[in-house]
Parts: structure tokens; C-alpha cells; sequence
């Protein structure tokens, strides 16, 4: 499948791109759905934001060879999880581990429609599937928040320079 518009980079450009957004702080997110068949997809992401109040809504990209891009669309529900200044063990681990077994580390709940949550993470944003639209390698997904859980206190994981972090 081709995405049209999209032009490859010099190589120059591309390189100091990469360096200037390794200057972008972002919060760390271990976004996860399941299928009917209890089936747990799940992958750890900087790339989300809030999109709008008017609905309540947050946009993410997602790579489409990532292991939770097929299910998520064919879902069309999913979680982000924004995660806590001490879980950065944790997410290298969700992360570092093969699909099948990323739900073997932290403690996970579903709601009502199976979609796995992780208790004790900053928020807990479940989203049903507004959009997606292809861009380059990604696909840009627009959720609608149907239900959120907040954590009392705000001590967000952040990520810059490919290094974990807080905020002082």
C-alpha cells in the first residue's frame, strides 16, 4: 500500500530531524487492547496528545508494523496508559519482551469490554476508534476518551535524548 504525499527525506535533513526531536520531551504510554478471544496487544509509545475537549479526545500515531496496529483497528477501543515516574522498569521490560508475553510484567485489569488497564499508572485513558489516516510508516489514530482514571499524584515518566526521566 502506497501513502500518497509523501516525500523521502535527504538524508541531511533527515538526520538532523531525528537529532531536533530527540530535543521533544514526551510523556511515556504503554497503549493496549484485546480482541473477543482474550487475545492482549500492547505497545510503549511517545507519540500522543490531547486533541480536543469538544469531545474529549486524544490523537497517537502508531507504526503499522507494530503488533497492536491491526487489532486496534479491527477493535476500534483501546487504553492509553500514562505512566508514572516509577515505572520506567517497567516499561522497559513491557517493552523489551515479545508481544505474547508484555502482560507478564506490572499488574493489569480489563474493563468491562476486556481492554487490559495498568493499575497505578498516572491516567488510564479508554478511547473508542474515531479516525486513522495514513502518514509516511504510521498511521495517525484519533480517539474518543469513553471513561479516564487519574492518579492523586503527578509524577510523570518523560522521555528525551533516548533517556528516561521526571520532572524536578
Amino acid at each position: 500500500m502506497s501513502t500518497p504525499n509523501v516525500k523521502e527525506a535527504a538524508q541531511p535533513v533527515l538526520d538532523d530531524f531525528r537529532h531536533a526531536m530527540r530535543r521533544v520531551a514526551g510523556g511515556v504510554a504503554l497503549v493496549t487492547t484485546a480482541d473477543g478471544e482474550g487475545n492482549r496487544y500492547g505497545i510503549a509509545m511517545t507519540a500522543f496528545m490531547s486533541l480536543s475537549f469538544e469531545p474529549p479526545s486524544l490523537v497517537m500515531a502508531v507504526n503499522r508494523t507494530a503488533s497492536i496496529h491491526a487489532p486496534l483497528l479491527c477493535i476500534g477501543a483501546f487504553c492509553v496508559n500514562v505512566l508514572a515516574a516509577d515505572q520506567e522498569a517497567l516499561c522497559r521490560d513491557f517493552a523489551a519482551r515479545p508481544s505474547r508475553d508484555r502482560f507478564g510484567v506490572g499488574e493489569w485489569l480489563a474493563d468491562s469490554g476486556g481492554i487490559p488497564y495498568l493499575r497505578g499508572a498516572q491516567a488510564n485513558i479508554f478511547c473508542t476508534l474515531d479516525s486513522h489516516q495514513p502518514s509516511g510508516s504510521h498511521d495517525v489514530i484519533v480517539g474518543l476518551a469513553s471513561a479516564v482514571f487519574n492518579h492523586d499524584e503527578i509524577k510523570p515518566l518523560i522521555f528525551v535524548d533516548g533517556r528516561y526521566g521526571a520532572m524536578a
